[in-house]
């Protein structure tokens, strides 16, 4: 089972690939079927080319907006189950200076087999409510 640090490792290589525009790398972070839920709406992913079709346009926003690094903190990770591992994601998108351009905050169910962790669980959370 991973420790906070391996999860914090899987979410800072997710993030590298959000900030750098890899979609494979992102939707290889994925686990299938998987569901994303926020205030405007639910979406049910069922492979890797909805996630590559999702994540493409942003990719090309964080571009333009100058974003270079998609930096996560693991505030907080709970099991659920033997497989299923639930963690509360803080993510800060900064420039190549480091000054931060937004912040997000994120829920997760990621599942857990052997030294692979995949998302299959993710729920927008508001920064402050």
């Amino acid at each position: 089972m991973p420790d906070h640090d391996a999860v914090q490792k899987f979410f800072a290589a997710y993030g590298r690939a959000l900030a750098g525009g890899d979609l494979n790398g992102v939707a290889a972070a994925y686990s299938y079927p998987s569901y994303v839920a926020g205030d405007a709406q639910s979406i049910a992913i069922a492979a890797p080319a909805e996630v590559k079709d999702a994540f493409a346009g942003a990719a090309e926003t964080y571009r333009r907006r100058g974003v270079a690094h998609a930096l996560p903190r693991v505030r907080a990770a709970e099991w659920l189950t033997r497989s299923l591992l639930w963690a509360d994601v803080a993510w800060s998108y900064t420039d190549e200076g480091g000054a931060e351009l937004d912040a997000e905050t994120f829920r997760y169910v990621l599942r857990v087999s052997g030294d692979s962790v995949r998302i299959c669980v993710v729920v927008a959370a508001a920064t402050e409510v």
